[in-house]
């Protein structure tokens, strides 16, 4: 048979790089010497060895566990000996261990005991291999839902073979992931440059950024160990590392090894419960662990003076990642009262009494950047960074501005820029605040700032008197004459306008400014981007607007030449295909209520259009999470909304229910689409009992006739692909799709939402919404944004309930007093839009024309 199918063809024509990275890590093809001969199946070993591994509930994974040992280029029957310790598995995982030990008896011990965790599980496991004398020297502690690479005892036992007069005590092998979602291998561990050579060897003192967090993936000397033990009480995770680096202290003047070819795969699970995937969401994460973890190993490691480096360096890689997915993210600690976050903050405090400055400042693993030096320092050492880098991050080639952007701790410093020796201004500044839970981690000032035309040299930049740094993309102390080449390189070479909404459907802000342009300034040449099956296609087709179909040929090429892309998404499968030399504006798709930042901030926008003014406010103000200010923002009103008013019909009963959609219960987005993968549990989840069990409420039935009002339900898009899972009945009616959704609001009463902004479209009708809001610690904690400044109680325009009882009484409320705003939500309603006059698209047009 042939050993590359049509499947890993069209892989290798796809994905080239890939093809080939996943064909070495599978070993697709035989393993050969230099010289072309057949490596031999079986290599007699220099030493024996022992695998302890804790076992529960991986009946799913252990075939492959095992086959992966006993098919070892090294000799399996004379040279590996496994010990596996059942700690109290529910499931198969027993008899399939009792299999393999029938079949190799002298190779394998299965040993039971009642669940007490992974830790308690392998110190069975050595106190069996202690009071029985097991012949080996060297034990590593594989987890049975990962596997090896044949070679990988082979080469363990080949480099401690030739280097056996080194005083070697721990050798580390190279981690590599295994997707099994997608069954792909992705050498990307953090840590990875440890295996830059085929061999490193490393005096244990030495160590420094050699990190070795996992025992699962290195081997120690059982002769070292001594009464060392894992440490049964750490938990959720760091049992490993702490194990591994007290073994290292212990025998500090000793080596370790890193074997590049020794390849350990680590199963990244399809079902997100992997140690790593499952440490995030337990308390002892944020207390057990740093507590009984790190402090205690950093006190250990200090006993006799400083701490070591490679100990201060371990623990600053573990916080890395924990403060980096707290920045700005309180919400993730919701398990963590008031008392236990203030513990969990004294807790990082002592920790970084024994981290000394330098370290964090010389540290450079795993993504590590100047942001977090800065933050880190300030926020647990209450320190300054001894240097400032200033970086140039955007440009705007048709004001000739600078983005200057830099980190501090301190909002109140003062920075001096100098083109030429000339002081020059900032035109505008924000400042950007990012939290660490109640404490300021750091700031981020932003300053665009012209450059002046006569201005060639050189660019300086102090801060608080100090010379910066002046960086972009690495390199430093860029000069004028460099910066006004990229004002060049950004200019586009024609003025064509490409307007898009969805891939897959119009009708929303997009649409609406391209007929305004269409009709009233004809001299601007503009192009609507959409799939050809739309449903909108032909309508706008009628309209002569200028289509070109979303991703074909001819979209790619007017793409490249347009000047400004005009969208009311930032869905990936437009932006991919916006470069430096195109103004992206942001049209939106409904009011920014909740606080985006978030998903905001990593998108390129040169223009944002918003309605409100309290909108406005949120995202321009000082001391917030938005990166964006008032040279991006402006204040227009939304295109749609001049054909909305024109349209509005008041002399209709229509109630239209419309909730939005769910990030945890939809797929991710489908290469190439703005459309996502059908996810499973969708018909189990909070979200589809609470609205289906409305859709067929007897009550609701009931108000139905006795009002003589439709009922119109219309799911967000992403919830769409689900709507085979309700049990619609039939005088209830889903929204036309080939009707216009503008449509849909000027023919109806009243909306039934949770937390959409299209309520801002009824409220823009002056018509009132009700809040169904079931699940809001849930949506708040797991969707795209956080709460933000608009209070759905305080700022809505409707009552807010929980249940649906609650729902019913006020709609029939509504519907008694034909559906008329009521107090404070008429108030609300009359102070929440900064424009009804008909002209946000002249408004709009008239910002996009002087942006350039």
């Amino acid at each position: 048979m042939s050993l590359i199918t049509i499947r890993k063809i069209e892989k290798l024509l796809r994905e080239p790089r890939l093809f080939f990275e996943d064909m070495a890590l599978k070993r697709i093809v035989p393993t050969k010497t230099i010289t072309g001969k057949i490596i031999p199946k079986k290599y007699k070993g220099f030493h024996k060895y022992a695998i302890v591994s804790a076992v529960y509930n991986v009946e799913k994974y252990l075939e492959d566990y095992f086959k992966s040992i006993i098919n070892q280029r090294l000799d399996f029957k004379n040279n590996i000996f496994l010990i596996l310790v059942d700690d109290g598995s529910i499931d198969n995982s027993a008899n399939i261990i009792r299999k393999y030990q029938k079949k190799y008896p002298k190779n394998i011990v299965y040993l039971y005991k009642e669940n007490d965790g992974q830790a308690s599980a392998r110190n069975l496991g050595l106190k069996y291999m202690q009071e029985n004398n097991c012949q080996t020297h060297w034990v590593t502690f594989a987890d049975p839902d990962d596997f090896l690479d044949r070679d990988y005892f082979y080469q363990v036992d080949r480099f401690l073979k030739t280097n056996k007069e080194e005083d070697i005590c721990m050798v580390g092998c190279n981690l590599i992931f295994y997707y099994e979602k997608n069954k792909t291998y992705r050498n990307n561990h953090a840590l990875k440059f440890k295996f830059k050579d085929k061999i490193t060897i490393k005096e244990n003192e030495k160590l420094d950024n050699f990190i070795q967090l996992s025992a699962s993936s290195c081997f120690v000397n059982i002769n070292f160990l001594n009464a060392l033990v894992f440490d049964e009480k750490l938990k959720p995770n760091f049992e490993d590392a702490k194990f591994i680096n007290e073994y290292l202290l212990d025998n500090i003047s000793y080596k370790s090894a890193f074997l590049k070819k020794a390849k350990y795969y680590y199963r990244k699970r399809e079902d997100g419960n992997s140690t790593l995937d499952l440490k995030l969401k337990q308390k002892d994460h944020y207390l057990n662990v740093i507590k009984n973890g790190y402090l205690d190993i950093l006190q250990k490691g200090s006993c006799n003076g400083d701490t070591p480096l490679f100990i201060q360096n371990l623990i600053l890689y573990d916080l890395y990642w924990q403060i980096k997915d707290l920045i700005n993210s309180p919400e993730k600690v919701s398990m963590l009262n008031e008392v236990e976050k203030e513990e969990y903050l004294g807790l990082l405090d002592k920790n970084f009494s024994y981290i000394e400055s330098q370290t964090i400042m010389k540290f450079n693993v795993a993504g590590w950047q100047f942001f977090y030096q800065v933050g880190i320092l300030n926020c647990f050492k209450n320190e300054k960074s001894p240097f400032q880098i200033a970086y140039i991050e955007d440009y705007d080639p048709y004001k000739e501005q600078i983005l200057i952007t830099y980190y501090t701790g301190d909002d109140k410093d003062i920075e001096s820029i100098l083109a030429d020796g000339e002081e020059v201004y900032a035109d505008y500044e924000k400042i950007v605040k990012y939290d660490f839970l109640d404490r300021v981690f750091c700031y981020q000032k932003r300053l665009w700032v012209s450059i002046p035309k006569n201005s060639e040299d050189k660019l300086e930049i102090f801060i608080n008197n100090k010379q910066a740094m002046v960086g972009k993309n690495g390199k430093y102390f860029l000069d004028i004459k460099n910066i006004r080449k990229e004002f060049q390189k950004r200019l586009p070479k024609s003025n064509i306008w490409l307007l898009m909404d969805r891939d897959y459907e119009a009708d929303d802000n997009a649409e609406h400014l391209y007929r305004y342009i269409m009709q009233n300034h004809p001299e601007q040449k503009i192009v609507f981007a959409l799939r050809k099956e739309s449903l909108d296609w032909e309508r706008l087709k009628k309209e002569r607007f200028n289509l070109v179909e979303f991703g074909s040929f001819e979209f790619k090429r007017i793409i490249k030449k347009t000047s400004k892309v005009i969208s009311s998404h930032v869905d990936l499968c437009l932006m991919k295909y916006i470069v430096l030399k195109q103004q992206f504006v942001f049209l939106q798709h409904g009011v920014t209520k909740d606080d985006i930042s978030g998903w905001l901030n990593n998108k390129n926008i040169n223009l944002f259009i918003v309605s409100i003014q309290a909108e406005y406010d949120s995202i321009v103000n000082n001391y917030n999470r938005y990166k964006i200010g008032d040279k991006e923002i402006v204040l227009t009103g939304f295109a749609r909304h001049d054909a909305l008013l024109k349209n509005n019909q008041t002399d209709v009963k229509q109630i239209i229910i419309m909730p939005t959609w769910r990030k945890y219960l939809s797929g991710l987005m489908i290469k190439n689409t703005g459309v996502r993968v059908v996810k499973d549990g969708f018909g189990e989840s909070k979200y589809y009992f609470h609205w289906n069990s409305l859709l067929k409420s007897d009550v609701l039935k009931r108000l139905y006739k006795k009002y003589s009002c439709d009922v119109i339900f219309n799911p967000h898009p992403n919830i769409m692909p689900y709507l085979k899972e309700f049990d619609i009945p039939p005088y209830v009616k889903l929204a036309n799709k080939k009707e216009s959704l503008q449509k849909l609001f000027c023919n109806s009463s009243l909306m039934i939402t949770d937390y959409s902004s299209v309520a801002f479209e009824m409220a823009y009708l002056e018509k009132p919404v009700l809040y169904y809001q079931f699940d809001k610690e849930e949506f708040f904690l797991n969707h795209t944004y956080r709460k933000g400044y608009f209070d759905y109680e305080k700022d809505g325009f409707g009552p807010v309930v929980e249940t649906e009882e609650d729902l019913l009484k006020e709609l029939e409320n509504l519907l008694k007093n034909d559906c008329k705003v009521g107090e404070p939500y008429k108030t609300n309603i009359e102070n929440t839009f900064a424009f009804k006059d008909g002209k946000c698209c002249e408004r709009i047009y008239k910002r996009l024309i002087e942006n350039g």
